[in-house]
């Protein structure tokens, strides 16, 4: 009987080991699957991606979405993880890498792709005004104001289509890289070294590299202050402060995709190109 009561308790302990067992995998399993996220006020598809290390286009794709859709309070988007993004961006025949619609600095920006500057179109989210959208744009509110035949202190209402014009000119004594936004502005050093990179990636790699959107290299106080303001408002990503950040300097630069940071990450030391922001896959900077 002894043995008995002895083999039945060892049943026991393999019984509960093993159910332990099968709900530690069936935990694991779900934290590496999508998860739902319901819209809060002011969030866009954009904020919700960046907020999860993920780009607007694998967010897009994965719910069926096009990359400009405006997304309402209440709403539930699927946020997958990085596999399952990249598997979604594989079936619906996207490479990584290849120039993106959306703008960084505003998720519902789309803008051409040839590198030699040209108009693109917004469609107005909640709490954005002109100056907020020019900045994230690199255009003055003046500019933008014009080419939709508006008044520069007018109120936007939500849901407007706006055109936007090419970027402001380069200002003098920077250089300039090469994106689907029209040449953008960074330090002269930092766009001779990024432009030798560029060209190592493209040869080595096939994987070309660029800003994200017009506001992506060197920005002025002016559009700092704005970036600032979105995130702030919640309805932008993290943006430093005016006076502290690197865009500033023109010595950053936002990246559209993560394949791109994967590539910086290898060849990027050569050209003093890194990674400076641990929870900002976009993010590189030069000198450090």
């Amino acid at each position: 009987m002894s043995r008995i009561r002895r083999w039945n308790g060892r049943k026991r302990q393999v019984v509960m080991a093993c159910a332990a067992l099968v709900a530690g995998l069936a935990h694991t399993s779900s934290a590496k699957a999508s998860a739902p996220h319901v819209v809060a006020p002011g969030e866009t598809l954009w904020s919700i991606s960046a907020a999860n290390n993920l780009t607007t286009r694998t967010v897009a794709v994965f719910n069926g979405l096009s990359e400009d859709a405006q997304v309402v309070e209440g709403q539930t988007i699927q946020v997958p993880t990085v596999d399952e993004g990249a598997v979604a961006l594989t079936n619906a025949g996207i490479t990584p890498g290849a120039p993106s619609t959306t703008d960084p600095a505003a998720s519902t920006t789309t803008t051409d792709t040839s590198s030699t500057g040209s108009a693109g179109s917004h469609t107005v989210v909640y709490g954005e005004t002109l100056s907020s959208i020019a900045g994230a744009n690199s255009v003055t509110v003046e500019d933008l104001a014009a080419v939709n035949g508006l008044d520069p202190a007018g109120i936007l209402a939500e849901g407007t289509s706006l055109s936007i014009p090419p970027p402001s000119a380069v200002p003098a004594g920077m250089g300039t890289i090469p994106s689907p936004s029209g040449d953008l502005a960074l330090e002269p050093a930092a766009a001779e070294s990024w432009n030798a990179m560029r060209d190592d990636s493209l040869t080595n790699y096939g994987v070309d590299l660029y800003p994200a959107g017009p506001a992506s290299a060197y920005r002025t106080t002016e559009q700092q202050q704005e970036l600032y303001d979105l995130y702030l408002s919640g309805q932008g990503a993290p943006a430093n402060p005016p006076g502290t950040s690197t865009h500033e300097m023109g010595i950053s630069v936002d990246v559209a995709e993560p394949s791109m940071r994967d590539v910086i990450d290898q060849i990027g030391a050569a050209y003093g190109w890194a990674g400076t922001i641990p929870s900002e896959w976009w993010h590189v900077s030069h000198g450090g």
